[in-house]
């Protein structure tokens, strides 16, 4: 088809494509291609209903080669979520903004980068899997540093300590809520809009299934 297409741009008088992307197939139960005739597909709208649009949108950007075939299983998909939703960036968001607002950081001066700036050059290779891979990195870098600063701990002794080393997760948040938008963009909106005022989520981003 992408062969076609050349033709007929070149029968137009138009120029050729300057880059042709060729994807894998998306594979089902026991590595076998999806396929209506088989009817061992899945439907997106079912996985919408019950896990939401970003869930769906993270799944594909993060465990779908853009070229090679891939497994897409429910029981793949529901560790995934549980993995890196729930555990992940909806545990982390929670968490820290319970602090900052328990602790009543001050969050005037987080700053939110532009995406042009930090945007991951994986975009330009159009490896997904690699940006969203370099993301939870950090998203795990900023679990690890609660964890090993213990603003939970300090706070009794040390709430100005407790308070800053809060407020250094916060500033790595707004980055990742930046980094977030092409990918969820309704998290990462709710996530920039959190910090903003420093209040945990009325309930949580990501409800465990």
């Amino acid at each position: 088809q992408s062969a076609m297409w050349q033709a007929m741009l070149m029968a137009a008088g138009l120029p050729n494509s300057h880059q042709i992307i060729i994807n894998g197939f998306v594979m089902g139960e026991g590595g076998v291609r999806m396929s209506k005739t088989l009817g061992n597909v899945i439907d997106p709208s079912d996985i919408v209903a019950e896990y939401g649009t970003d869930a769906l949108r993270m799944f594909l950007a993060k465990e779908i080669s853009p070229w090679e075939d891939s497994p897409f299983t429910n029981e793949r998909f529901a560790a995934a979520y549980n993995a890196n939703l729930v555990n992940g960036i909806g545990n982390l968001v929670s968490r820290t903004l319970t602090m900052s607002e328990n602790y009543e950081v001050d969050v005037s001066d987080v700053v939110f980068p532009n995406f042009t700036d930090i945007a991951h050059p994986a975009y330009e290779r159009f490896d997904y899997p690699e940006v969203t891979n370099d993301l939870w990195r950090e998203i795990a870098d900023l679990d690890k540093y609660i964890t090993d600063t213990t603003p939970f701990k300090t706070f009794k002794e040390n709430p100005d300590q407790a308070r800053a080393d809060v407020h250094h997760v916060l500033t790595g948040l707004a980055r990742i809520s930046v980094l977030l938008q092409p990918i969820m963009p309704a998290t990462a909106e709710k996530m920039m809009e959190l910090i903003k005022v420093g209040k945990k989520p009325a309930e949580p981003l990501f409800g465990r299934k």
